[in-house]
């Protein structure tokens, strides 16, 4: 329904914000992990997704895109709902997740609250290719992106630095080369 939100945090409580966009306060559950970095008064894009649980609907926010598009995959693994996937993403983050059904850590994804060891091998079984296919997108849009950056002129520290500071994931080439494009400009003008 909305890909993210973007407006001024007017109130933050553990798990949820109130997002004031144009005098409109969309109530927005968030990790409470985010919670800690958030400030009263100034302005968040806040990276949506919009659920139904048990009836009722409800926002779900995070600040990184990557970490939005997780918890729709995590909140599909049958018996992991939305405050199983917060808890996850909270305690141990976009990487630590990503890490754990990689390694197939039972105990670091089974030791988050509400998890435990047979929920944390659904997450593992049902993930781990889902993961793999993601990374095998984004490495092949790198050498894609980096090859069509090459071929406009751009030398090979300005290509590895852009590289470092996009979020390859989930993204079309023609985003990223747009989204390249943009950051390199700044850099020149």
């Amino acid at each position: 329904m909305f890909s993210y939100i973007e407006g001024i945090v007017s109130q933050i409580n553990d798990s949820s914000i109130i997002l004031d966009v144009s005098g409109v306060g969309f109530h927005i559950y968030i990790p409470s992990s985010l919670s800690r970095s958030l400030k009263v008064g100034k302005s968040y894009r806040i990276f949506t997704a919009f659920l139904f649980n048990n009836g009722i609907p409800m926002l779900y926010g995070f600040l990184a895109e990557k970490e939005r598009d997780l918890f729709e995959l995590l909140v599909n693994v049958s018996g992991i709902g939305p405050k199983v996937s917060m808890a996850l993403i909270s305690e141990l983050g976009y990487e630590g997740i990503i890490r754990g059904i990689r390694t197939e850590d039972l105990e670091v994804l089974g030791g988050v609250s509400g998890v435990g060891k047979k929920r944390a091998r659904k997450l593992i079984l049902e993930l781990k290719d889902k993961l793999i296919d993601l990374e095998g997108a984004s490495q092949e849009n790198k050498k894609l992106l980096s090859e069509a950056l090459k071929n406009l002129g751009y030398n090979k520290n300005e290509i590895k630095r852009v590289l470092e500071e996009i979020d390859l994931e989930n993204k079309s080439l023609e985003e990223l080369i747009k989204i390249s494009l943009q950051r390199l400009s700044r850099r020149d003008g």
